[in-house]
């Protein structure tokens, strides 16, 4: 994009947020790659609007761009996933695994095979919570032996 491309892009923004034509700021953010509004994107990020999250990044970066873009958009849609199930709507939860999540599975395949499983289960915080408590436990095991005492007192600076 040339220079005075660029500034006309900036005004023509500009004119937008003062006018307060919100949608057509980030419609316009998008489509020329030009500002990426990370207020915008953690508002839709908050308000768990995936889809818009995922069509609001693709103007800057695309899945396979590099590592890093590849990990934010699995990370999304991992997400959508995850909520799909936490509502127990395991139709919408294929469909994400099978037209969002499948193409990572070829970089990851374990990864792609332990979500999958999820789907079997009626209540995958239940399994989650279970992990949660069997680390806790074993990490107060370790402090309760003091084996886990320096770690511990590295962490907090205190003894």
């Amino acid at each position: 994009m040339s220079s005075l491309s660029r500034e006309l892009v900036f005004l023509i923004l500009q004119f937008l947020e003062e006018e307060k034509f919100k949608e057509s700021v980030h419609k316009l953010e998008q489509e020329s790659g030009f500002l990426f509004n990370m207020k915008y994107f953690e508002e839709k990020v908050q308000a768990g609007e995936w889809d818009e999250v995922e069509k609001y990044l693709s103007g800057f970066t695309k899945v396979d761009d590099n590592r890093y873009s590849m990990k934010i958009f699995f990370e999304i849609r991992k997400q959508k996933y995850l909520e799909a199930l936490d509502r127990q709507d395991k139709a919408k939860a294929v469909e994400i695994l099978v037209t969002d999540l499948k193409v990572f599975s070829t970089f990851n395949e374990e990864l792609y095979k332990e979500i999958t499983q999820l789907l079997t289960l009626n209540n995958f915080r239940c399994v989650w919570l279970a992990l949660c408590i069997t680390c806790f436990n074993a990490l107060a095991d370790r402090i309760i032996k003091g084996e886990g005492y320096q770690e511990l007192k590295k962490i907090n600076q205190f003894g």
